[in-house]
């Protein structure tokens, strides 16, 4: 119990600000490592997001600064896991919109959402893929276009070639998720981003 406990808080010191810490980061017996996340909890050093979940969140004379939903609904769903709707068109700054529930596209089935957010199911290649929130985004804004956006199709390009080109996007990534779920709507669209970008 004593270095269950000792092996917790020593992760928790090394995780920067802003980390999610899961009690199935750890190994061991499940009880004793909840009871040493509730305790740090209970110390201010962690706070409690949902059954299982903590969070490493900036200190504030109000306390432990909370996670935003969003972010909490990314850790949740896991790999593949991104923003959909009017949200995915937010994240990529192609709408001034702020939907009053998140949306997220998740691959595969679907757990239960944090308060906030609206989980909507995706195909399961998206996690296989290990696609990043931004290129769930862009995937999103493509099999919903033109509806969740204020910009125009000039305005996606050249937001697409930004997130390209510092990598926060990868085209390779993109193109084996749209060949592989046979979303129509969103292949045609991905291909002629792709020949706007001469990629």
């Amino acid at each position: 119990m004593d270095s269950i406990a000792s092996t917790v808080r020593a992760t928790v010191a090394r995780k920067p600000t802003r980390s999610f810490i899961g009690s199935t980061d750890f190994s061991g017996s499940s009880r004793a490592i909840e009871c040493e996340l509730s305790r740090l909890a209970a110390k201010g050093e962690l706070a409690h997001v949902r059954k299982g979940l903590y969070w490493k969140g900036p200190k504030t004379t109000l306390g432990m600064g909370r996670p935003h939903p969003l972010d909490v609904a990314l850790r949740v769903g896991g790999p593949g896991t991104g923003p959909a709707g009017f949200s995915a068109a937010a994240m990529l700054g192609l709408t001034t919109q702020v939907p009053a529930t998140i949306e997220v596209a998740v691959p595969g089935w679907l757990p239960t959402p944090p308060a906030g957010v609206r989980f909507t199911r995706r195909h399961p290649s998206r996690r296989e893929f290990r696609l990043k929130p931004a290129e769930v985004a862009l995937l999103e804004v493509l099999r919903d276009w033109p509806l969740t956006v204020e910009a125009s199709w000039d305005d996606l390009v050249e937001r697409a070639r930004e997130l390209i080109s510092d990598s926060t996007i990868r085209p390779s990534a993109v193109t084996k998720e749209v060949e592989a779920a046979h979303r129509r709507a969103a292949r045609d669209a991905w291909y002629r981003l792709k020949s706007d970008l001469a990629i």
